[in-house]
């Protein structure tokens, strides 16, 4: 179940990268239905980069081969409202529960 969590871009930009999930579930071989997106309307504070970022964390099954395509397929994206693009990693393996049971 990959999670994605966007900082820094507004919704209706996250609702329109949601439409190529298809593409993404492609790309790492994952079952579509099981793709979540969250939309995390946070500020960066302090860098320089205040109005041009965008985080996005993917908590998945660790697939290490698969990171730098799904980075580069983020960065296609939404390149053309942000130059300073961060995507994080997260490996949930069997650590990830819904409702008790345990998914990741």
């Amino acid at each position: 179940m990959p999670i994605f969590t966007f900082k820094g871009v507004d919704e209706n930009k996250v609702n329109e990268y949601f439409k190529q999930v298809g593409e993404l579930a492609l790309l790492i071989n994952a079952d579509v239905k099981k793709f979540v997106f969250w939309h995390d309307p946070s500020t960066l504070i302090g860098n320089g980069y205040e109005k041009d970022a965008i985080q996005v964390t993917i908590e998945w099954v660790g697939r290490p081969l698969k990171q730098e395509d799904v980075s580069k397929h983020i960065q296609k994206f939404f390149g053309n409202i942000s130059k300073n693009i961060y995507v994080k990693f997260e490996e949930i393996n069997s650590f990830l529960y819904l409702n008790g049971d345990c998914i990741g």
